[in-house]
């Protein structure tokens, strides 16, 4: 009986030496990384989905940042027009009291003046500012919205214009940022201001007083419609928030699905792969010591 052996073993030694150290790399990459994808050939059609999914994340990612950008800025907004609306009821309060038909004439020019200390507030919480950029002056975000204007009607300048911003939070839905300050203090369905001043006039000239003060009262139900835009931008941004979260958390589970490892089993992988590289070297050094091939096959 007669024994073959392949003079050639030490090439196909070295081909599984090489493929066996090759899965060894493969993986200790997934161990490090609890990946199964690290570089496109570990996975073409994988790698393709991941860059759609990681795409999607970095949009998420920018909705979600311009929703916390506007959240911070339009509620400086709400907060500042809450203020104006607890002045507005002190001056709606301050101008019944002025209808008072038995106060005296130096009863009524304290309050006018009280009144025109709420004008002032009031302008002051027009010109708002939040990270230096006026609040309610449009899109003219440098400069000052309101300046008192004894000669105009209204009591007031508006250097500020009509314009809206709006900023998509999500794909296909945008929010609008701003109100106007026009809008919100000089609307022509009720001028806040302009009855204010009207108000204050009458107080002073002891003259009309209840109808300036009908008038302020309309003014102040408008101002107060008005700013419920801000309250209705900042709902409307909470819930695209949450949804968007959602959504990062749903892309997240399908990046982990294509590409997350199962460090169990990497890890039985690596073992695997350990012993049988070992065990490789072993034999090859075996060989590569051996004087002849009949000491081998001894």
């Amino acid at each position: 009986m007669s024994v073959r052996v392949d003079p050639n073993i030490l090439p196909d030694l070295l081909s599984g030496l090489n493929e066996t150290r090759q899965q060894l790399n493969q993986a200790d990459a997934e161990l490090a990384s609890g990946r199964t994808i690290n570089q496109p050939s570990d996975n073409p059609a994988g790698t393709a989905a991941l860059v759609l999914i990681h795409a999607a994340q970095s949009q998420t990612d920018t909705f979600q940042q311009n929703i916390t950008d506007l959240q911070s800025k339009m509620q400086i907004a709400d907060s500042a027009l809450s203020s104006a609306e607890t002045a507005i009821q002190q001056a709606i309060s301050v101008g019944v009291e002025a209808g008072n038909s038995t106060l005296s004439d130096q009863d009524r020019q304290a309050i006018a003046q009280q009144l025109s200390g709420i004008q002032q507030q009031l302008v002051g919480i027009a010109n708002s500012t939040a990270g230096g950029t006026c609040l309610f002056g449009g899109t003219l975000v440098t400069t000052q919205p309101f300046t008192l204007n004894p000669s105009d009607p209204s009591g007031v300048t508006y250097n500020g214009n009509s314009s809206v911003v709006s900023v998509e939070i999500a794909s296909g839905q945008t929010v609008t940022t701003n109100v106007p300050g026009n809008q919100l203090f000089l609307n022509s369905a009720g001028t806040v201001l302009g009855a204010l001043n009207q108000l204050i006039t009458a107080v002073q000239t002891n003259s009309g007083i209840a109808a300036a003060n009908t008038a302020f009262g309309q003014a102040a139900s408008e101002f107060s419609t008005q700013r419920l835009a801000y309250g209705t931008s900042l709902n409307q941004m909470q819930s695209t928030d949450t949804f968007l979260a959602n959504d990062q958390v749903q892309l997240q589970t399908q990046e982990s699905n294509i590409a997350g490892a199962d460090l169990a089993q990497v890890t039985t992988n690596f073992s695997q792969a350990e012993v049988a590289y070992a065990s490789l070297l072993e034999s090859e050094g075996k060989i590569l010591n051996l004087p002849n091939l009949l000491t081998y096959l001894q």
